[in-house]
């Protein structure tokens, strides 16, 4: 099996076309890993405790579910569930994701793509690069995609800024959608309701980032060469935040906070 995917990667590397190499439909939680953190520690203030029970993270057979409720647990009135690949992929290829999203008071789901621990060859956040395939907030109907990069924090920066990375339509999110993002040596692609048909990507495109709009720097601001940090293996996270520094900018969002509540993932692929 092993030298059949070697010669079908070597073949569509040839024409220049992508092959599946994960997909993944949850009948259980293999190539996941269920995370125990709280809030304070995320990085953006959020207002859950992200816990592996399976009241908050669990398989319906078909499907992962992120669950967010209100409880008081180890100090926090709110629970909630995320996940991160059991391993890091990349770098280069399609990655997709279809999941029903929800939307709300206080609510902050996100899909998107960071090394374990906020940490590789570059440093850390944001020098190890952060790709958010899929972020919302609020009631609104908006979606957004961005790349974090930069020196490490607080000398970090991202592309598009706001609101340059915003979809630039709304989304029915009473339905099921698939998120995705092409990653490439010199560009990323971040696609909505997109699939591999005849080994090329065909959807709805978001933007497109070219390579020369990304770097890595140390922490005396010195550059790594190459298109760092967008050039090594990352993780896959999933999850759905409780308030947080974003979320609660908006006024009115962090009001009357719209759980019990779950995001459904029911697929996630990669193509190379």
């Amino acid at each position: 099996m092993g030298k059949l995917l070697l010669i079908l990667s070597i073949l569509a590397l040839s024409l220049g076309k992508y092959i599946q190499i994960f997909n993944d439909n949850f009948e259980n939680l293999s190539n996941w890993v269920a995370e125990d953190l709280p809030g304070v520690n995320t990085g953006s203030n959020e207002w859950e405790y992200y816990t592996s029970r399976s009241v908050n993270v669990y398989t319906t057979g078909n499907s992962l579910v992120l669950h967010a409720q209100a409880e008081n647990y180890q100090g926090y009135n709110y629970t909630s569930g995320k996940v991160h690949s059991a391993q890091q992929w990349g770098p280069y290829g399609f990655f997709n994701i279809k999941a029903l999203v929800p939307k709300g008071n206080g609510l902050w789901p996100a899909i998107w793509m960071l090394p374990n621990g906020a940490q590789n060859v570059y440093g850390t956040w944001a020098a190890c690069g952060e790709i958010d395939i899929m972020e919302t907030i609020c009631t609104n109907n908006q979606a957004y995609s961005t790349l974090h990069f930069g020196g490490p924090w607080p000398a970090n920066t991202q592309y598009p800024w706001p609101p340059g990375n915003q979809y630039p339509f709304g989304i029915n999110w009473s339905q099921p959608h698939y998120f995705g993002v092409e990653w490439q040596a010199n560009f990323m692609t971040f696609w909505f309701d997109a699939s591999i048909v005849d080994g090329v990507v065909q959807g709805t495109q978001i933007f497109t980032v070219p390579s020369s709009q990304w770097y890595s720097q140390n922490a005396n601001g010195q550059r790594y060469s190459g298109n760092a940090p967008f050039n090594v293996p990352t993780n896959i996270i999933m999850n759905v935040a409780i308030g947080g520094n974003w979320a609660c900018s908006i006024s009115g969002c962090c009001n009357n906070v719209a759980v019990p509540t779950s995001m459904i993932v029911y697929n996630v692929q990669i193509w190379e």
